[in-house]
């Protein structure tokens, strides 16, 4: 990525490398279902009728079964075929974020050492969280849907249709698990790659990032939450939906803000305070100014034009003097 030449053409060169790759494997395959594997739906109408089994064509045979549980019924769902090449596309996101992450690791550590390398090696930082965040979540949860698979002989999704009805809640929970950690992962990721590319480039784009992860999260722990909780209410309280929100939504209405301010720390150890080469230019000379700790009212006047030609406005050029004298007051406390 330091090659000038690679860096500008990549936008083109790696979406025509996976069409090629993509056509290469679907032309040896024959197919897109012999490539990447077919699609089952499977259908259970009611405990003394047979399976309904549709394949996608060319879909290689298997034998389905529904769960022996009168209460179950009806119920349908869908199972996907694996290939070899599947197999490998499933493996392979964790197993190339934890290369990345190697990757970025060792550059943020490279640029720290250097002088004036700052922003370079908070940039290779936030990559780097986001690399070893999308390499732990999506890991971990396909670890779990490797080890389910497994447990029939074989690395093969379709293995399931046929699975004992014990073992079915299972699979599902490691399923959807599998899908909300896509979500959770994308959007993990795009916030830390946003952060890292537009911090100093975009005024106030760091505080807008923090404040939109730190809802985010919010949200999706009170909605994992709900959910967790209506499970386990389902079949013990009429209207267990219902009362999992009360249970859940209540007190998250209660106690947002203790909450919220608590992810924020979180979210700001991961997004620290970063600022645009304007915001950056007009620190420097205000740290030039107040060199002798007092801002004379020449100063001030020299300082407002400043900043009117860099483009702060008031409300920000007055965050920015007290983030320096903040700054200045836990320089001093360590010292």
């Amino acid at each position: 990525m330091a090659n000038e030449k690679i860096r500008n053409n990549l936008w083109w060169a790696l979406p025509v490398f996976t069409a090629i790759l993509i056509g290469a494997l679907i032309s040896s395959s024959g197919s897109v279902v012999g490539a990447f594997g077919g699609n089952y739906h499977i259908e259970c109408n009611a405990i003394d009728e047979e399976v309904i089994l549709t394949a996608t064509p060319g879909s290689p045979p298997i034998e389905a079964g529904c769960v022996e549980t009168e209460e179950s019924f009806p119920y349908s769902w869908f199972v996907p075929g694996s290939s070899d090449a599947g197999k490998l596309l499933l493996l392979a996101p964790p197993l190339s974020a934890i290369v990345a992450a190697f990757l970025m690791r060792g550059a943020w550590k490279r640029f720290d050492e250097e002088d004036g390398m700052e922003n370079q090696a908070n940039e290779a930082r936030s990559l780097f969280i986001g690399f070893a965040g999308k390499a732990t979540i999506k890991g971990l949860l396909v670890m779990s849907i490797v080890y389910m698979t497994a447990r029939f002989g074989d690395f093969n999704l379709a293995d399931l249709a046929s699975i004992d009805g014990d073992l079915l809640p299972i699979y599902l929970y490691c399923l959807y698990g599998f899908m909300f950690s896509i979500l959770l992962t994308g959007m993990f990721e795009g916030f830390m790659f946003s952060y890292a590319i537009l911090k100093n480039d975009i005024l106030g784009i760091d505080d807008t990032l923090r404040r939109s992860m730190s809802w985010g999260v919010f949200v999706f722990v009170g909605a994992v939450a709900i959910l967790i909780v209506a499970e386990l209410l389902e079949g013990r309280l009429p209207y267990g939906g219902v009362a999992s929100a009360l249970v859940v939504g209540v007190p998250l209405t209660v106690m947002r803000k203790p909450i919220y301010n608590t992810i924020n720390i979180l979210v700001f150890i991961l997004m620290p305070e970063a600022f645009t080469k304007e915001e950056q230019s007009y620190l420097e000379a205000y740290a030039m100014v107040m060199d002798d700790g007092i801002l004379t009212e020449n100063e001030r006047k020299l300082l407002t034009l400043q900043a009117k030609n860099l483009g702060l406005d008031e409300a920000r050029v007055e965050y920015l003097e007290s983030w320096y004298a903040a700054s200045l007051e836990s320089s001093g406390e360590e010292e």
